[in-house]
């Protein structure tokens, strides 16, 4: 699938380094913070570096989504469904579902791919609430309005995360070689200018479906994998939380690059992790500015983000990512000296 010359660019590039440090660092921390919480944490983070990718290598492709979360929650309950009503091994169900979430990308992206890039966005969003509809409403079948207890995949704590981490790590070395393919060059030229793209012969309905059906397939499979991982799953699972989750992610970290959604996860999951803790000291404190708010914590903490995601597209456009790369080539400088 990918030529050995890419390969080679791969362990040449810069990224490629920062990837390495990011497994080694991932694979041991765990042996240092081994407390099940922090195991938790860095196992959504794994899932949602996963999701986010798939969400950022559409948006590489000059579309956008959002209604990802209708790919995730179809990923989610197929893989499940299939182990519980017809035994599937989950290890087999989550690529079942992902392949089927990809299935329904596919349909949708031969009816919606001619679409500008954000009326695709409204299509997606749309297409999120009707699955959530149908879900709640065959629920015979789903079992979705109450959830259910998934299957196990494998053993919860650190077996999980590894799996997780494998996962992830796989999938975001695909998505980077594919985006140093042809194929990820004709994306590129897609999102730069489709005109001048369709004028030197670039198909453009072929390569957005292209993009779209490879993304709803890692969608999917975060789905199932974070399906499994909570131990259950319910029609939530649809909500505009998470649609906009993947895109904040990228958005933070740095849209377009590929170490984006990996630093946009680590920092959304860690704040949403986290900061319900300071809920405690919040309260009575704010609790006599707002009287009629029981809980000030989650609404000032929603406010909190949406402060941070403000601040970083007005100061940092492109990104948490493009501190660190400036950070890097300032310490490599002095290192050199």
């Amino acid at each position: 699938m990918f030529s050995k010359k890419q390969i080679i660019s791969l362990k040449e590039s810069r990224k490629f380094h920062f990837l390495v440090v990011a497994i080694v660092f991932s694979s041991l921390i765990p042996l240092v913070l081994s407390d099940p919480f922090m195991i938790h944490v860095l196992t959504l983070i794994a899932i949602f570096t996963m999701y986010a990718s798939s969400w950022n290598l559409l948006a590489n492709s000059g579309q956008g989504s959002l209604g990802h979360a209708a790919f995730l929650g179809i990923g989610g309950f197929t893989s499940s469904l299939l182990a519980i009503n017809l035994g599937i091994p989950p290890i087999i169900g989550i690529f079942i579902g992902a392949l089927f979430s990809a299935g329904i990308g596919f349909l949708i992206g031969l009816t919606c791919v001619r679409l500008e890039a954000w009326f695709l966005a409204m299509v997606t969003f749309g297409f999120s609430v009707i699955a959530e509809t149908l879900v709640s409403q065959f629920d015979d079948i789903t079992h979705g309005v109450m959830g259910f207890r998934t299957p196990l995949l494998v053993p919860s704590g650190l077996p999980f995360y590894y799996f997780a981490l494998f996962m992830a790590i796989i999938s975001v070395i695909i998505i980077y070689l594919l985006m140093k393919s042809k194929i990820g060059l004709a994306f590129r030229a897609l999102k730069e200018n489709s005109s001048e793209a369709r004028m030197i012969g670039i198909n453009i309905a072929k390569y957005k479906l292209y993009a779209f059906v490879i993304s709803t397939f890692f969608a999917g499979l975060a789905g199932s994998l974070y399906a499994h991982f909570l131990r259950y799953i319910n029609v939530a699972v649809f909500s505009a939380d998470n649609s906009f989750k993947p895109l904040m992610m990228a958005v933070i970290g740095g849209l377009g690059t590929i170490e984006g959604p990996i630093i946009g996860s680590i920092l959304l999951v860690s704040i949403e992790s986290f900061l319900p803790n300071i809920d405690k000291y919040l309260q009575p404190i704010m609790s006599p500015l707002f009287s009629a708010v029981s809980n000030v914590g989650p609404p000032l903490r929603l406010m909190g983000l949406g402060i941070f995601l403000l601040l970083v597209v007005i100061f940092f456009p492109k990104g948490v990512a493009s501190i660190i790369r400036r950070l890097y080539n300032y310490l490599l400088e002095q290192f050199r000296e």
